[in-house]
């Protein structure tokens, strides 16, 4: 029985559900700022506030070649072409650049490409210019450069393959800012000469400065031509170098503040007194007359002193600028001249021992006599007002001082130079070794010098001035003395501040001479020279400073043939080098290993500015006053009259 064959009915089609009108995608920075969903228009119109209302800016005028304004503010856009890198960099060889100064910002972008992609253009790339190279003569022009870029296709296969380096595309802008064109065009070409400094070129974007601002945006795209121009390949080391964010700054732990850094307005904090930083804490500044030198002196002491350091100062010129500043801070204020009774007695022990270093070091004490230290010291002070003296005139100068301890009981025993209580003995003054040498007649033309501080106008000077030098800042002030007696009134404040600092102990100290170049310059003599350049190396020793600073660099340098200058200078690990006229800049070059710019710098410092020197670092700084102290060391005419106008209202 044959059974029919049944069919089904076909189906019904469902209808298809007509799909909604395709939505133009949206844009990166659209779907950044809105998600997936379209801002409601209605609500924008309604004057509501949006995201994109307060990152977009107000008005943007683009009609310039060289500058676009955005919200009244000039930006300018320079690319460093790719041509235009240095062939080989050291490290963080983008920081002059982010150093560059107030408006000048810098943009970078390393993009990491595919090893496998790139090696292999590398290698088609290399085998091409070796063909290219076999039917080129090596007088062509452009045989170097393939046997270069032949010679680069070969580097970067053996850093990529060999040395596990990456391949990056990278591109550099550089976006200048001002309030005005004409300070926009001034920073411009700064920028160009500081790319031409450091072997790189950088070209502007000139119109194309709207598509540069859109790719200086933090959103990682950049115009496809500014990309092109500005492409460079480079290495992962080359891109690691790069690391920008490195700069000149100085924030000792335990520092003094200074002043800020000239190049990114960091403060700059130094503490000289750190041994495991700096091999010695000795400063030397040096500067034209108005620099600001002794502003910088007295900050440098005034904070020295909060700090509870002991801070003494000799100060050959303008002493009574110190004077403020030393009242205000409780200090001892010494003036030295003829006509004053603040000098101390010259010829006075202060010493017990010469073995400052044994109580440093639980040593035993050394008797080196204090007493022949003391008649040595005082030679050389005779010797500054009697030059060419004989070998028979320092023995007879040395007899008689010799004596002239003896009768007050003290030789070159240290015992006999305190009582039983331990306290210090009377001590001779200039008068008693004045009789003496009258008294032998082949001294008495020895004796003329000295009566100047016996019976002549500085009389005072050599009285028995009992003064009590205990306090931790003292200024020694010996800008009354007259030209003749200048050297040796220098010297004599010298030889105190050394008593002071030597026998300071475990305290530590600050010796602060302004004009250096009275005691080691062209006008000194060898013995004082020597005296205070051995000063400042010992200093060190004993935990204290020595800063030092200096008008006449000429001068400084004109004693033999500049021996003691420079001792001073090489024992000076700290510089500060202010404003300076360019003969002068010039001679200090090459002792700092100054750059040409460095130098250009120097001349053109303003007042209060320096640059800081310590070995290979140099850094430009401003020194900072706080008001107080400004009111108290300013030396401005007008601002004098402006405090007693205020006064006398």
């Amino acid at each position: 029985m044959q059974k029919k064959k049944t069919t089904k009915p076909a189906a019904k089609a469902r209808p298809r559900k007509k799909a909604p009108p395709a939505e133009k995608k949206q844009s990166g920075l659209k779907r950044l700022l809105f998600g997936e969903e379209k801002p409601d228009l209605a609500e924008l119109e309604s004057g509501s506030t949006t995201i994109l209302d307060i990152l977009s800016p107000t008005a943007v005028d683009t009609k310039s070649r060289d500058y676009i304004i955005v919200d009244g503010v000039y930006h300018a856009y320079l690319y460093i072409a790719g041509y235009g890198y240095s062939t080989t960099v050291g490290s963080c060889w983008l920081t002059p650049l982010v150093e560059a100064g107030e408006g000048i910002n810098l943009i970078f972008t390393a993009k990491r490409q595919p090893k496998d992609k790139i090696l292999s253009k590398i290698a088609q790339t290399t085998m091409v210019n070796r063909s290219r190279m076999r039917d080129v003569g090596d007088t062509r022009q452009d045989y170097e450069e393939l046997d270069s870029a032949i010679s680069s296709g070969l580097y970067l296969k053996d850093a990529m393959n060999r040395q596990g380096e990456d391949f990056y595309y990278m591109h550099t802008l550089i976006e200048v800012v001002a309030d005005d064109a004409e300070t926009l065009e001034q920073r411009v070409t700064a920028v160009e000469k500081l790319c031409v400094s450091i072997d790189m070129i950088a070209r502007r974007c000139d119109y194309k400065n709207e598509q540069a601002f859109l790719s200086a945006l933090p959103l990682l795209a950049l115009d496809a031509d500014v990309e092109r121009k500005s492409r460079r390949n480079a290495l992962t080391s080359g891109v690691a170098a790069a690391f920008p964010f490195a700069s000149y700054e100085l924030s000792d732990r335990n520092g003094v503040f200074l002043g800020l850094n000239l190049y990114n307005r960091s403060p700059v904090f130094l503490d000289p007194y750190d041994d495991y930083k700096y091999t010695n804490g000795n400063c030397w500044i040096g500067g034209s007359s108005g620099a600001g030198k002794t502003f910088t002196l007295q900050c440098l002491g005034g904070r020295l002193r909060q700090q509870g350091r002991r801070v003494i100062f000799i100060v050959p010129k303008k002493g009574h600028e110190f004077r403020p500043l030393c009242e205000l801070l409780g200090g001892l204020y010494l003036k030295m001249s003829p006509s004053s009774k603040d000098c101390p007695n010259i010829m006075a022990i202060r010493r017990k021992s010469l073995d400052a270093y044994s109580g440093l070091r639980d040593l035993a004490v050394r008797d080196d006599s204090v007493l022949a230290d003391k008649i040595s010291r005082l030679i050389i002070w005779y010797s500054l007002q009697k030059r060419d003296l004989s070998d028979e005139d320092k023995n007879h100068l040395d007899s008689s001082l010799v004596e002239c301890y003896r009768r007050y009981g003290i030789t070159f025993d240290n015992d006999t130079v305190t009582d039983t209580d331990g306290q210090f003995r009377e001590m001779p003054v200039i008068a008693d070794w004045y009789n003496v040498l009258q008294e032998n007649p082949e001294t008495k033309h020895l004796a003329v010098v000295l009566a100047r501080y016996v019976t002549g106008s500085a009389s005072a000077m050599g009285a028995r001035n009992d003064i009590d030098l205990d306090n931790k800042y003292i200024v020694l002030d010996t800008s009354g003395m007259p030209d003749d007696l200048l050297l040796p009134g220098i010297f004599w404040a010298t030889d105190i501040a050394n008593d002071l600092i030597m026998d300071a102990g475990s305290d530590l100290s600050a010796l602060i001479a302004d004009e250096l170049w009275s005691l080691v310059g062209a006008n000194s003599n060898p013995l004082a020279a020597g005296f205070v350049q051995e000063m400042v190396k010992t200093i060190r020793g004993l935990g204290g400073i020595a800063v030092t600073s200096t008008q006449g660099m000429q001068d400084l340098f004109g004693l033999d043939g500049g021996k003691y200058g420079k001792g001073i200078l090489d024992s000076s690990r700290i510089k500060l080098v202010m404003q300076m006229e360019e003969q002068e800049a010039r001679l200090i070059q090459g002792v700092l290993n100054l750059s040409e710019d460095e130098v250009r710098q120097i001349t053109r410092f303003r007042r209060g500015e320096g640059l800081l020197c310590i070995g290979y670092n140099h850094v430009p700084i401003a020194f900072h006053a706080t008001q107080k102290e400004y009111d108290a060391i300013t030396t401005s005419p007008t601002d004098l009259r402006v405090r007693m106008r205020g006064g006398s209202e």
